[in-house]
């Protein structure tokens, strides 16, 4: 409202008792106009008087009661009073005897006063009705304006048959901006059909009793497309004249929104109550107090305690009091209290107390329920840990006997792999003494029946005294034994001393040994030990490759040397390259092909006490490629790996 303007009940009330202008508010257009009304309405009387006084002159003032009147009514006490004066200066002057004159007798005198008195009380009963009036207008038009800027839903409805009457905004929205007034509610809102709600207004509108609904769901909206919604409604009896309701209000709201969202925050908390309810794991929670608020089964098993018995009790004091020495367990140092105080999680180990005084251990995370900066409580994760710390004791029960087996294989291998090869070494000689008295007399009846017999009995001892020697290293290897003797080598001559070896055993597997080198290579390295890589290299590859050739190729790049031993035969599959170079493992199975599995286990371990790899690439029925990298200068740390 700008400054000076009138509201419109004030506007009412003073165009009614005329305030305005008798409060020396000042003339308006509307003054004027009220005043200009009574003085043509007297005139009116005036002259009707005359018309009519031949037949009326008993009463003079007759007509003009009517002028004031409708002055007052129409313009307050101001024209009322104006048209009074003027009518009874009119009446004294023009019709009271002697006529056209001003002659004050007695009685008329007396009748003036009358006139003037009873033009008084008629302008004050039609100021006051107008007031009245003016005031019922005011106040329908400021319920009208609520209903029409309310936030609910308000309609009123008439007759047995409800009929529209008023629909406000909210209303006239929610049913999609259909055509609602002088319709009934049958017409209007023929999707309510069935759901009850037409029976409730015949019974508001019978028994003049007001229905209460909450959350009723209905159909609203679109005709053609209509939505469900849920409402909280009052269907409020109107009386008429007689006492009896002539119509019915309604009001409401639509609570659809709240409604959905409480049932998902049912849906979550009953979710919720199912997961705590069924967890393993003890859940306990405790408010800012640090009492107990909420324990689910597996913590009332877990403590011994119900919630019933927790319920609003000090937690610490309850479960978490006294030591397993017996020596109290104060508040202050305990890290589940703690995590309430510092707004952070605690985890860790401790020994709980159970309610019928044991002591059992507990894994825990506390973690504090934050609002704000504030901790407003704080739940608890409590898991027996009696069966873990069982299972591992258990564990390094095991695990120690393991080691003592391990050590026992160990050294079992030891002790069989030089008992093996002690009778080995004198088998050998006597079997390279006959070989050459066989090459002696070649004719002789001996090496005619005994000569190839010989020779397999060399490659068998041979191979069991390389099995043998494999078993030394690994039992080296895993005790920390296996020692280098390190001086300068050249790897090249020592690799062209091992391909001289194995040219029988080339020949015998039907390959072509062919080496590729740019020169000498030289290094502080074990020979005899580079020597043992060479032949576990070569091994495989003559046994793997057989009938095709095996390439080497030996060259120095930068401080490094740079060993490849190359075949041509059955290759490696690719989920078995990630474990050749285990203890006791193999590429392919152990009946197509003999060996332990050790040779390139050792080879590896050989290779990195140096400071040195070896890789492996393959592609299956291709071939395999092994390649050696070895520093020229020894490592600063040597030893098996």
């Amino acid at each position: 409202m700008t400054e000076g303007e009138v509201p419109l009940e004030s506007q009412h009330r003073m165009d009614a008792t005329g305030d305005s202008r008798l409060g020396g508010g000042g003339w308006n257009n509307s003054s004027l106009m009220s005043h200009g009304f009574a003085l043509l309405v007297t005139a009116a009387a005036l002259l009707l008087q005359f018309v009519l006084y031949p037949y009326v002159r008993a009463t003079p003032f007759l007509l003009f009661f009517g002028a004031v009147m409708l002055s007052a009514w129409n313009g307050g006490w101001g024209p009322g009073l104006l048209s009074a004066g003027l009518s009874a200066v009119a009446a004294s002057y023009f019709f009271l005897p002697p006529r056209f004159a001003f002659s004050w007798r007695p009685e008329d005198l007396l009748s003036v006063s009358l006139f003037l008195a009873i033009s008084t009380l008629i302008i004050r009963l039609n100021v006051h009705t107008r007031a009245a009036q003016a005031d019922a207008e005011a106040q329908r038009e400021r319920l009208h304006t609520l209903f029409m800027r309310a936030p609910a839903i308000i309609a009123i409805h008439r007759g047995p048959e409800h009929v529209f009457e008023f629909s406000n905004p909210v209303h006239a929205q929610l049913l999609g901006g259909r055509e609602l007034l002088g319709r009934t509610v049958r017409q209007a809102q023929p999707e309510l059909e069935g759901q009850g709600f037409y029976e409730l207004l015949d019974r508001v509108y019978q028994t003049g009793e007001p229905i209460y609904g909450k959350e009723a769901l209905a159909n609203v909206g679109d005709p053609t497309h209509p939505r469900t919604g849920y409402f909280n409604f009052v269907y409020q009896p109107m009386p008429g004249r007689d006492g009896r309701p002539d119509g019915v209000m309604v009001f409401g709201f639509e609570v659809t929104e709240q409604v959905l969202a409480r049932r998902g925050l049912e849906r979550t908390e009953r979710r919720l109550a199912t997961i705590t309810h069924n967890a393993t794991l003890g859940l306990i929670m405790m408010d800012d107090r640090q009492h107990c608020v909420f324990m689910n089964p597996s913590a009332e098993q877990l403590t011994g305690f119900t919630l019933e018995e927790l319920r609003g009790q000090p937690l610490h004091d309850c479960i978490h009091h006294t030591r397993p020495d017996g020596t109290p367990y104060p508040i202050s140092e305990c890290p589940i209290d703690r995590a309430l105080a510092t707004r952070c999680q605690e985890r860790g180990h401790d020994v709980f107390v159970h309610k019928d005084g044991g002591f059992y251990p507990v894994a825990f995370t506390a973690s504090p329920i934050l609002e704000g900066d504030r901790a407003t409580g704080l739940v608890i994760e409590l898991r027996d840990t009696t069966e873990d710390q069982r299972k591992q004791a258990e564990r390094e029960r095991l695990l120690v006997e393991l080691r003592e087996a391990v050590r026992l294989r160990d050294e079992f291998l030891s002790v069989a792999s030089h008992e093996l090869r002690t009778p080995l070494t004198p088998l050998s000689l006597r079997l390279q003494g006959l070989e050459r008295s066989i090459r002696a007399e070649p004719g002789s009846p001996l090496a005619a029946r005994l000569g190839k017999e010989v020779d397999v009995m060399r490659r068998q001892v041979k191979r069991l005294s390389d099995l043998v020697n494999g078993l030394l290293d690994v039992s080296r290897i895993t005790t920390g034994r296996m020692k280098l003797l390190l001086e300068e080598v050249e790897l090249t001559e020592v690799t062209r001393e091992v391909l001289a070896r194995f040219q029988s055993e080339a020949q015998h597997a039907r390959c072509a040994l062919i080496l590729d080198t740019d020169g000498p290579v030289s290094g502080q390295w074990d020979r005899l030990r580079l020597e043992q890589v060479l032949t576990n290299l070569l091994s495989n590859a003559l046994k793997y490759g057989a009938g095709k050739p095996v390439h080497l190729h030996v060259e120095q790049r930068e401080d490094r040397a740079r060993l490849v031993v190359r075949d041509e035969g059955i290759g490696i599959h690719p989920e078995a390259m990630g474990r050749i170079f285990n203890r006791f493992e193999r590429g392919v199975s152990e009946r197509h092909y003999g060996g332990l599995g050790l040779g390139l286990y050792v080879t590896r371990q050989i290779l990195a006490a140096m400071g040195g790899t070896v890789t492996a690439e393959s592609t299956p029925a291709q071939g395999a490629t092994f390649t050696v990298e070895l520093p020229l200068q020894p490592v600063p740390s040597q030893g098996a790996a």
